[in-house]
């Protein structure tokens, strides 16, 4: 495959995965909001129904970034799992079947919750909330409509391309540079991986026309918390925690409140990979900012599509 189509490249992983796969392939993107322009791909009109958008592209796969392919620690995530998010995913599902296109959703791993570490891809330590259900719901009918897809569960992070500050990372790094202060959850646990990271893993499977549900997530289990520490001591950041007296007497409930991380056993037994390090991961983050990678992600631009809208 050498043509593909990034949708929903306004997420953190849709952008990433666009500016990776674009240095090997053809990549065609498209958002749900105007503006949104990766480096050496060709950005197609939001206006677009699916099915127009994979005659007009001729793509041999799509990359398909929803809702759900955001962080669960991002706070902007919560209110968009919701029953549209199955109905666009129902959508470009049905288009992709129509079209014989291949398609590889990127879902996420709040779907869990614990008392178990390491959930497998057959686990039953499912979360009851709303937004889990629509999660799993939407993942339904990807692997309904389209048998041969491949779903990737992972919480990811990296550079943003809707700005200087707007991203979760970059407000992590502002809120540690002029405040100082560390106040994350320190109870909910995930595998947090970096979005190229996740990319080159995603490129992999695609050649090898891996389907299925498989887990892709770093190689660390740790807390938002503990995230953000370690990023500002990446990035040479003075922070002071803020102490926190906590006991549980019972499991966590909610939307990614308790244990998502993942176990990848079978992602690196299938591709003969293994996970990153999140020290590795948040060091290529550094150099990402340094090298001019993030200038690729170029981010919403005034067009005249919104210019009429303002």
């Amino acid at each position: 495959m050498d043509r593909f189509l990034v949708v929903g490249v306004e997420t953190v992983a849709g952008a990433n995965l666009a500016a990776t796969f674009a240095e090997h392939h053809q990549v065609s993107t498209w958002s749900s909001t105007a503006g949104y322009e990766i480096a050496n791909c060709n950005a197609l009109d939001l206006d677009l129904s699916p099915a127009e958008l994979l005659d007009q592209c001729a793509a041999e796969c799509v990359l398909y970034c929803g809702p759900a392919a955001r962080s669960a620690w991002e706070p902007a995530t919560k209110p968009l799992m919701n029953d549209s998010m199955v109905q666009d995913a129902e959508s470009w599902a049905r288009a992709c079947a129509e079209a014989g296109v291949r398609m590889v959703m990127i879902s996420s791993d709040a779907i869990f919750t614990g008392p178990w570490m390491f959930h497998d891809e057959l686990s039953h330590a499912v979360c009851s909330s709303y937004q889990s259900q629509a999660i799993r719901a939407a993942e339904c009918q990807v692997i309904e409509n389209c048998p041969d897809a491949l779903v990737i569960r992972t919480n990811t992070f990296g550079w943003s391309a809707a700005g200087s500050a707007a991203g979760w990372v970059e407000s992590l790094l502002e809120t540690v540079q002029t405040k100082r202060f560390v106040q994350q959850d320190h109870i909910r646990h995930a595998t947090p991986i970096l979005a190229t990271d996740l990319a080159e893993i995603v490129r992999r499977a695609c050649q090898e026309k891996l389907a299925g549900i498989y887990h892709v997530g770093g190689a660390e289990r740790l807390s938002p918390q503990s995230f953000t520490q370690r990023l500002a001591d990446q990035f040479e950041l003075p922070w002071l925690a803020m102490r926190r007296e906590s006991s549980l007497t019972e499991a966590p409930q909610g939307f990614s409140e308790g244990e998502c991380s993942l176990q990848t056993k079978k992602i690196r037994k299938d591709l003969c990979v293994a996970m990153p390090l999140l020290s590795e991961g948040l060091q290529r983050l550094r150099q990402q900012m340094e090298n001019g990678y993030r200038e690729q992600l170029r981010g919403p631009r005034q067009t005249s599509q919104n210019r009429k809208a303002a």
